[in-house]
């Protein structure tokens, strides 16, 4: 691509034309990712300065939206793993809020799917994750995800934060 063998060789105000060219299509692909306006520009501009970091690497016999494009997933993953909510496996399940005291038990796990309650009824019975890997007939993984994700709506529903 001419544009970019023109950058390559000192014009740096032809990156412009590339950002015009490929913003609206890169803007679009994030806002399907993700909805905080401000979040999606923070994104959209840092996958052009990456983009413009690798620039001098880049071979101009390749096409630049794919190339651009994976840079913007690398960011987008690296913006989801930032901002990821995530409780340990060996985390206390500790409900201290008021509104958690006022409430039963039942009515706590009540939001939950079935196989979740049922994970994290029988792990706070003291049952090791593969007793209840045998138990539900899931993988091992599967059972600390379904913990994992109770724990995580409990504390995100029941606990002071």
């Amino acid at each position: 691509m001419a544009v970019i063998t023109h950058i390559k060789e000192g014009d740096i105000e032809m990156f412009e034309v590339l950002v015009e060219k490929y913003t609206s299509r890169i803007k679009s692909f994030v806002v399907h990712k993700l909805f905080d306006k401000d979040e999606v520009d923070d994104i959209v501009q840092n996958s052009f300065i990456q983009f413009y970091k690798a620039l001098f690497q880049f071979d101009v016999s390749k096409p630049v939206y794919p190339y651009l494009l994976q840079i913007t997933r690398n960011e987008l993953n690296m913006y989801f793993r930032k901002h990821h909510k995530t409780v340990s496996l060996n985390e206390d399940i500790v409900l201290v809020s008021e509104k958690a005291h006022n409430e039963s038990m039942e009515d706590i796990l009540q939001g939950l799917k079935k196989d979740n309650k049922n994970a994290l009824i029988w792990f706070a019975e003291g049952y090791s994750y593969q007793e209840i890997a045998k138990r539900l007939g899931r993988p091992l993984n599967t059972v600390r995800t379904l913990i994992r994700r109770a724990r995580l709506y409990i504390q995100q529903n029941y606990s002071h934060e």
